[in-house]
């Protein structure tokens, strides 16, 4: 969990809107089409918790990782994942030369700082506006220029 820093506006991990979720099923003062809402996105929720990051994916973190003096929320590419579980991502950011464009959104960039972050600081892609996802060729050139060996 976050709270961005100009707004205020708070942002749940993917974790903690299962484990939020999970709660709501079992409450009983909630009504029936709630607890089937709160049954749906334990669903999705635990989709995304589990996938793997075997190939590069898009996902959402907050900016501070990568040394922003204020929390948002930041569309990253999952470059790798470890033995551990983290994920290596690298932040997008405004398209420049001297990294690789993505095929489809030529104004956004896979930026050179690169950190490794926790599953638990995933959250959904919902957050940023028109956000595409990576082509074949994206994840090709993601692992061939930028995936360690």
């Amino acid at each position: 969990m976050f709270k961005h820093g100009k707004t205020g506006e708070v942002y749940y991990s993917v974790r903690e809107k299962i484990n939020h979720y999970k709660k709501r099923i079992d409450d009983k003062t909630l009504t029936v089409a709630q607890r089937e809402y709160a049954k749906q996105r334990v669903g999705e929720l635990t989709y995304l918790n589990n996938l793997s990051y075997k190939e590069p994916e898009l996902i959402v973190t907050d900016d501070k990782v990568f040394g922003n003096g204020i929390s948002k929320p930041r569309l990253c590419a999952v470059i790798d994942e470890d033995k551990y579980g983290r994920l290596y991502v690298a932040p997008i950011m405004e398209r420049t030369s001297k990294s690789i464009i993505l095929d489809n959104d030529y104004s956004r960039q896979i930026g050179d700082k690169r950190k490794w972050i926790d599953r638990s600081n995933v959250y959904e892609n919902k957050y940023i506006d028109g956000v595409k996802p990576l082509t074949t060729n994206d994840k090709s050139k993601i692992k061939t220029i930028l995936r360690k060996k």
